[in-house]
């Protein structure tokens, strides 16, 4: 059987063809794109194998699928075909730590997909007959490896019960096609005992229901939600010879087939989203405030009626992992943690792990090449050539804000966010409010680099009106603003070095430029025309050749020689969708050098050689989450940094 790698849609290979095409021997062996974080992220799924505690895998959407086999020590992305997918499940072969089964949706058919591997993730396989309903590919909610059969896998959907034979590669429909299956259980001491929760697709009530034949006949057991629940349980599993339930944030028990119930585990206040039974004895709890340890599943450390907020990790945590001895490993929105000490101190887990979105981020023109990056969860700061990242302080309205680099002051750097325009010359470790815009969802902003002081901003469409325009400029380093756009969208600005009172702005209607320095603006005649009435998206002005670049959100990228009267097309070497657009063209810039780049919303960085042909510098980029945002050191030639959603940043040192 051929290993196929998933969601490699016909946009996605055309586009590797395209790019692979244009790729010379030496370019091929250039260096290649380098993950620099910051670590941690999103964490949507964890997964531990029951014969090797020290397995684990966990899913973040749309970086993919990464394994650890220290226990959480150091993590490792398993098969990139995943990016860009969302994987829903992952289970673990209790048997076989390298027997994993997930479920991922493809971003390109929205199509749910099973997918097994037979070496740890290092390969992967699609299931070549998937659990179908009347019609309808069907969404699988959990899945059961049987425990007298090896290679005996059920699942439990959105139209009952799947059943292989062959670890996951073909499903037949097993039973109960009319209801909802949510969770599985088998009693390992009884195999041919089975309890499912479920609800039916009629509507009526769920709840439990339970099979002594192996599955040929099913009863709904009396408890009917429970002791007082409604609704049937998350989760299923035995444990020493009994069936706990997690149940609207408790954990329940019953010794008697489900017959009745008591309760195993509840904190006080909060409702836990898993519990997990210690080895060593004990149990965790995750919980959005973090995990919470019980000798008794009653009595937690800390003390959750009055502390939820001191709660460790500092973090909502979607699971947990124990070990042997006290050692512990929970995953979440900011990454993976670890703890030695049954979580009475966690520590960041996420080496390797780095699958952060950048919401804004750039390069400070000083002797260290400082990096700093807006993310989901704070201001990040590194130097160039490094790869530890140091967490800024935070800051009343700087949740994710754009920032800009001052290009006369190197250690400068100026932060938009909700309405106001914050100031740091100390590398963002203190801030001062420089001003208020008046304006929420604002998305771009710049520092003009021939005039010391002047600021350029824009605000989402929508968001602007006849009281408040679309675009800004600030002669007063962001202390007051004045409006130079109204009804359009500023969708970047490109300066001349040499002039300084020449720049140009791209907008939804064409380009325009100004001679006295952002005060008035006479628009380019014809531009939409010239370049296919596609919208502008990039700008850039090469000052050696006086050449003016635009980039487009489908028709590539174009060149004006003769100060934007006329605009030729410039695409050779750029890939192209099924359809024969082009990817947008979300960055245009230039290195130290002058070496033109361009970065393609998902479909990579591309480098002009000879002023005529683009090639690409895509070598361990991961094209589904790059959506095109590229910076380059103001001082070091060749140096680039990639954004990403989902990726956190990489770096490129093309020379």
């Amino acid at each position: 059987m051929s290993k196929l790698n998933p969601f490699r849609s016909l946009a996605r290979i055309v586009v590797a063809l395209a790019v692979t095409a244009v790729l010379s021997p030496s370019a091929q062996a250039a260096p290649r794109w380098v993950s620099i974080g910051p670590a941690g992220g999103a964490v949507s799924q964890l997964a531990q194998a029951p014969s090797d505690p020290l397995r684990l895998y966990v899913s973040s959407y749309p970086s993919g699928i990464f394994r650890s086999r220290d226990g959480g020590r150091s993590w490792q992305s398993i098969d990139r075909g995943f990016e860009g997918a969302e994987v829903r499940w992952i289970d673990v072969d209790p048997r076989d730590p390298d027997v994993v089964l997930i479920t991922a949706q493809s971003p390109e058919t929205s199509v749910l997909q099973i997918w097994r591997s037979e070496d740890g993730g290092s390969s992967w396989t699609a299931a070549t007959k998937p659990p179908r309903g009347p019609g309808f590919a069907v969404v699988v909610n959990d899945f059961l490896f049987d425990a007298a059969e090896s290679r005996t896998v059920y699942a439990g959907s959105t139209f009952g019960l799947f059943r292989s034979r062959d670890r996951g590669l073909t499903w037949d429909s097993w039973t109960l096609p009319e209801i909802l299956g949510i969770a599985l259980a088998q009693d390992p001491n009884a195999p041919a005992m089975f309890f499912l929760s479920a609800r039916p697709n009629t509507g009526q009530p769920g709840g439990i229901y339970r099979s002594t034949d192996g599955g040929v006949t099913w009863t709904k057991t009396p408890s009917d939600g429970g002791p007082g629940l409604q609704g049937p349980p998350a989760r299923l599993f035995f444990r020493e010879g009994a069936l706990y339930a997690v149940w609207a944030g408790a954990l329940y028990r019953s010794t008697d087939g489900a017959l009745t119930w008591s309760v195993a585990a509840r904190l006080p206040t909060l409702s836990a989203g898993d519990f997990r039974f210690a080895p060593s004895g004990g149990i965790y709890a995750a919980t959005f405030s973090g995990v919470y340890f019980s000798t008794d599943g009653f009595r937690w450390t800390p003390s959750e009626s009055t502390s939820v907020e001191r709660a460790s990790p500092s973090d909502s945590i979607v699971g947990v992992a124990p070990m042997a001895g006290q050692e512990v490993v929970a995953a979440g929105r900011r990454g993976a943690w670890r703890s030695t000490d049954r979580g009475a101190v966690w520590r960041a887990a996420s080496r390797g792990l780095a699958v952060r979105t950048v919401g804004s981020f750039t390069v400070l023109p000083n002797p260290q090449g400082t990096v700093i990056g807006a993310f989901e969860d704070g201001l990040f700061r590194t130097d160039r050539g490094e790869t530890a990242w140091r967490r800024l302080p935070r800051r009343a309205g700087f949740v994710s804000p754009l920032l800009a680099a001052d290009p006369h002051r190197p250690g400068r750097i100026y932060a938009l966010g909700d309405t106001h325009l914050g100031v740091s010359d100390d590398l963002g470790s203190t801030w001062r409010k420089a001003g208020e815009l008046l304006h929420d969802f604002a998305h771009f902003l710049r520092a003009d680099p021939g005039r010391p002081n002047v600021l350029y901003a824009g605000v989402e469409i929508g968001f602007g009106s006849s009281a408040k325009g679309f675009a800004y400029r600030s002669a007063d380093g962001g202390a007051t603003w004045t409006e130079i756009l109204a009804f359009d969208y500023l969708l970047d600005m490109t300066f001349d070095p040499v002039r300084p009172n020449n720049a140009w702005r791209a907008t939804f209607s064409g380009i325009d430029k100004t001679t006295d320095g952002g005060l008035t603006w006479t628009p380019l005649p014809n531009v939409r025309s010239q370049i296919l009435f596609s919208n502008p998206s990039s700008l850039l002005y090469e000052p050696t050749t006086r050449a003016l670049y635009l980039g487009t959100f489908d028709r590539g990228i174009f060149r004006s020689t003769d100060g934007g009267r006329t605009f030729r097309r410039l695409v050779d070497g750029l890939p192209r969708r099924p359809e024969g657009k082009n990817p947008n063209v979300a960055t245009l810039l230039l290195d130290a050098e002058g070496a033109i780049y361009a970065g393609l919303d998902q479909a990579g960085v591309f480098k002009l050689t000879q002023g005529r042909r683009w090639t690409g510098v895509n070598a361990g980029l991961p094209l589904a989450t790059f959506h095109g945002r590229l910076v380059a050191d103001p001082t070091r030639a060749g140096l680039l940094y990639a954004g990403s959603v989902g990726s956190s940043v990489l770096r490129l040192e093309d020379r």
